[in-house]
């Protein structure tokens, strides 16, 4: 089945697109909508080796995205644990950036370009300015998020930021960016992050450069030291010694400035009572000048009792600091973003640890993570629990405060965690956190006073696979689909003898290679491509388990799945479970003295070598076309851009991005190259 598209051309230039025959639909500029990924290591290793940018730029460029290639700005770079090194680059255009463009890149131990994430604009393109300013910015924002509040006077402009004046309304002084945003085109916007005194919501609201709120991320989530290790249900309170100075996790020790009973701190966190709810540590507390936090705990007394606050206080940064020292080991460094004041020259922002409120007033029976860019403190809320009698303290269950670190790595390591699927993602995804540092299959247990935790059953016996997620479920309940995917493929690992570093390795170096707001399918992708060969079975074992196999895909919004469960033939299963692309190709013709016609055909399998019709073939090219065609009873489709100028369109690159609408379904994306014969 073909399908065509014909061009009006002007001056050499794009002014409009015709549909023909039913080819691909007319369109503008891509939108930032969907990341493509790249894995195909021999059409990767082609790139040079000089940097990590040029390689990424010669690679974009073959990919037909010439405008994206020179508007990248380093931002990180990093060794992985297995030696893998890792960069990242937003993208930039007049010193702005580019809202929502990025690519993360990974390369091989020899400098060889492995695997690719970019969702980018042409910044070739004309940009719009904008008729608002930021001080508008703000109250379109302020007045959506929290209702007509006071704009606050501005005060200083660094750059593309202006940093308004903190007032009683706000935790943190609120910032407005100037910034790109791509939508059919590119145009000044206003990234405005504001973070409410009396909620404890933290806002990135982007406004276009008319006024319009374009897009509203939510980034907070709700949901020797005498400790309890895990929580008191399972282990008693024990005097346990800090790790001092000179370790590689925490090259300073823990402590840092003074120390009393109820504050705490040091490089990676400060931990403090915040009863009053006014976000700053309560007065009051005793001064501690040896480093030694002994209180014991009485767990028949209320946990608001001094001596309780005190345990509550000294468990909080106890737990706090042994997550950011495990996370560290499997690759969740400074310049991967993680939180610390002081980063010792090893990339990323400092001035970022973990602010962490013990026994928070401001409400009950849950517990919070806000987490803003790498660069400022995000903030942990820890409540008390009413079920039982006495209140129980989250601040001594290392399952609620391991849950909330895991929004920050979530956040930090992969971005965009809010919506119905990457919200769902990453509340499962702290909930793996908790289990595994735990070794329990269930979260939450001691606070509900309930042996099944807080979630609706314990994940060694939890019935969901991924054709139960359903956005009115809510993203906790959608969550457990993955928590309870990676319980089984850890389940897995210990039988086959790995280890729990083995699995912590492969989750938090796998989130290298996983693109902002992901699904599931993506996740499963990014955990194999950073584990090692004789890991893969276990993992593809876990989710086909759970109907995330081979050839299964869901879209962004959960809205439309395929379940399979099916694993590759090299982990011993059949196939199937399409549909999958297995070719891609592209002929060139030309149409008259001046024209030129690009033509791909696209070859769809059922997963299992037949060929399979009726697929629709999700189509984008680098003129800014977009669309799709049909496979016939061959399984395959062709599209073509016709009346091309020879003089001046030398190519064109035809990308595949998903089959039937789905993104990253089995063979995608795939591109092919089509230059002017």
């Amino acid at each position: 089945m073909t399908s065509g598209l014909r061009k009006a051309l002007c001056g050499g230039s794009v002014a409009a697109m015709a549909l023909v025959a039913g080819g691909i639909a007319a369109g503008g500029p891509l939108n930032l909508d969907e990341a493509g990924v790249y894995t195909n290591r021999a059409d990767l290793s082609r790139a040079t080796r000089s940097t990590a940018q040029a390689s990424v730029a010669e690679f974009l460029s073959a990919k037909g995205k010439t405008g994206a290639a020179g508007a990248l700005v380093e931002t990180a770079s990093f060794k992985g644990a297995d030696g893998v090194n890792f960069a990242r680059f937003e993208q930039r255009v007049g010193g702005l950036r580019v809202y929502g463009g990025y690519v993360k890149a990974a390369f091989g131990k020899n400098g060889e370009l492995i695997h690719v994430i970019e969702r980018t604009a042409d910044a070739s393109l004309p940009v719009g300015a904008a008729s608002i300013g930021e001080a508008a910015a703000l109250r379109i924002a302020v007045t959506a998020n929290f209702g007509s509040q006071p704009t606050p006077f501005a005060g200083r402009t660094e750059g593309a930021v202006t940093t308004f004046a903190k007032s009683s309304s706000f935790y943190r002084a609120p910032t407005v960016e100037r910034v790109i945003i791509a939508d059919a085109g590119l145009s000044e916007g206003f990234l405005v992050e504001t973070w409410g005194a009396a909620d404890n919501k933290l806002y990135h609201t982007l406004v276009n450069g008319r006024g319009d709120i374009v897009s509203n991320e939510l980034r907070t989530n709700e949901d020797s030291y005498n400790v309890f290790a895990d929580h008191p249900g399972v282990t008693p309170q024990g005097v346990v010694s800090g790790p001092g100075a000179g370790n590689a996790q925490s090259p300073g020790g823990w402590l840092s400035g003074a120390q009393s009973t109820i504050l705490i701190q040091g490089n990676n966190a400060r931990a403090y009572l915040d009863r009053d709810s006014n976000n700053a540590p309560d007065a009051g507390g005793v001064a501690v000048t040896d480093g030694n936090f002994l209180t014991a705990a009485n767990l028949t007394l209320a946990p608001t009792t001094v001596q309780n606050q005190a345990v509550a206080v000294q468990n909080l940064f106890w737990l706090n600091n042994i997550i950011h020292d495990e996370l560290y080991r499997h690759g969740f460094t400074e310049a991967a973003g993680n939180f610390q004041e002081n980063n010792f020259g090893l990339g990323g922002a400092g001035s970022d640890s973990v602010d962490a409120e013990a026994q928070d007033g401001s409400g009950t029976n849950n517990a919070n993570f806000s987490t803003p860019a790498d660069g400022s403190n995000p903030r942990m809320q820890m409540f008390l629990w009413t079920a039982p009698t006495p209140d129980r303290d989250g601040d001594v269950d290392s399952d609620i405060v391991w849950h909330e670190y895991g929004h920050g790595l979530t956040w930090r390591m992969i971005g965009s965690m809010s919506g119905n699927v990457p919200g769902a993602i990453g509340e499962g995804m702290s909930d793996v956190l908790a289990i595994i540092m735990n070794n329990q299959d269930a979260v939450g247990e001691y606070s509900f006073n309930n042996a099944n935790g807080i979630r609706s059953s314990r994940y060694s016996v939890h019935p969901d696979t991924i054709g139960d997620f359903a956005s009115a479920r809510g993203v906790h309940r959608n969550g457990e689909i993955i928590a309870a995917t990676m319980w089984d493929a850890w389940q897995r690992y210990q039988a086959a003898g790995k280890t729990r570093d083995n699995i912590l390795d492969d989750i938090v170096g796998g989130m290298n290679f996983i693109p902002a707001a992901p699904t599931y399918f993506q996740m499963r992708d990014g955990f194999l491509a950073q584990a090692p060969a004789d890991r893969d079975c276990l993992i593809w074992a876990a989710f086909a388990a759970r109907g995330m196999g081979e050839g299964g895909s869901m879209n962004s919004t959960g809205s439309v799945i395929t379940e399979s469960f099916s694993v590759p033939a090299a982990c011993g299963g059949t196939g199937g479970g399409g549909p999958r692309l297995t070719n891609l190709t592209g002929v060139g013709t030309i149409t008259s003295s001046t024209r030129w016609r690009a033509t791909m055909t696209a070859t769809v399998d059922n997963g299992a070598g037949t060929p399979q019709s009726g697929v629709v073939v999700n189509i984008t090219t680098s003129t800014g076309a977009s669309g799709s065609c049909t496979t016939g009873t061959t399984g395959t489709c062709s599209a073509s851009l016709s009346n091309l100028r020879r003089t001046t369109v030398a190519s064109v690159t035809f990308t595949v991005t998903g089959l039937n609408g789905i993104a990253g379904a089995s063979g995608t994306p795939r591109s092919v190259i089509v230059n002017r014969p």
